[in-house]
């Protein structure tokens, strides 16, 4: 799948680089806990924060990899430098979704450990490759992921919780600054949002270790900042509606964006408001007629 057009224009490019000015620094491989090793993909950029973040689980021998970064060269002498220095290896790749920045680096993954190719695993399965169904579970020494199914995101997004140590894997689905900004589906992003604060609460999960950004110590709180977030973002393109003199008038997705926050926001808030806006009309909440070449939205 092809990048939306809207997240490459100009305007958007400059925000997500004036966002990530500040970031705190991520080194190449950190042990986050005694079982939690992060190894960075060597990728930093506009969306992918400081690089994608991967995982090495367990506290044995043999460790567990969440998901091989985009196949920068870095990722794997890191990854291999790593596993060399403690005599480690790794018994089971696990992949939280199908973008290419969490999953480039398999080729070579599997070229640097052929033992590999039988024990990959991914919701959607590409060639040679297993499923992962909800709930599944996946096992090293001293530790048990736990797959929980989660899309929005992508259609086949995978979160994993760490059973008895109080840590989900949120892969894209929370970000350790900022939001999730790339959703494929904002009506299944919300109701997975809700299966991973249900999840939280039944495990009391505190730590969440995301696919991007540092460690995110209060996941709970995190969950309910960004359900509240899009909440607020639908009730206020209805209100844009509602704003509107004549109810059945139609409106472009610019003319919205434009009323909710002006035309110093509208590179930033664009592409928000076309999820928004997608999500209520396959809810029934509001329609579109194709006028030349762009939507006009009205409510039903």
């Amino acid at each position: 799948m092809s990048t939306p057009k809207v997240w490459t224009q100009p305007g958007w490019q400059e925000y997500l680089s004036a966002r990530n000015a500040g970031l705190p620094y991520l080194p190449a491989a950190a042990e986050l806990s005694t079982e939690v090793v992060r190894i960075l993909g060597g990728n930093p950029g506009n969306m992918q924060l400081q690089g994608t973040n991967t995982y090495l689980v367990g506290s044995g021998q043999e460790r567990i990899l969440i998901d091989t970064g985009q196949g920068c060269p870095i990722w794997l002498t890191t990854l291999v430098n790593y596993l060399d220095k403690h005599q480690l290896s790794i018994s089971q790749v696990l992949l939280t979704h199908w973008h290419t920045d969490h999953t480039g680096g398999l080729p070579a993954l599997l070229a640097q450990y052929p033992h590999l190719a039988g024990s990959v695993y991914k919701a959607h399965p590409d060639r040679g490759q297993h499923s992962i169904r909800d709930g599944q579970t996946f096992t090293a020494e001293g530790t048990t992921l736990r797959a929980v199914f989660t899309p929005g995101h992508s259609q086949d997004h995978m979160c994993f919780v760490l059973e008895d140590s109080g840590a989900m894997f949120t892969g894209d689905n929370v970000l350790g600054h900022g939001s999730s900004v790339v959703v494929e589906d904002l009506g299944q992003y919300m109701k997975s949002l809700k299966v991973m604060t249900q999840n939280v609460g039944n495990e009391d999960i505190a730590v969440g270790y995301p696919g991007h950004g540092a460690v995110i110590d209060d996941l709970p709180a995190k969950l309910i900042i960004w359900s509240r977030h899009w909440e607020m973002r639908e009730k206020k393109v209805l209100s844009a509606f509602k704003g509107n003199t004549k109810r059945r008038a139609s409106l472009t997705t610019r003319e919205i964006v434009l009323s909710l926050y002006g035309p110093e926001m509208e590179a930033m808030a664009g592409p928000f408001i076309m999820q928004v806006l997608s999500k209520l009309a396959d809810e029934g909440k509001v329609g579109f007629a194709v006028a030349g070449q762009e939507k006009k939205w009205f409510m039903l």
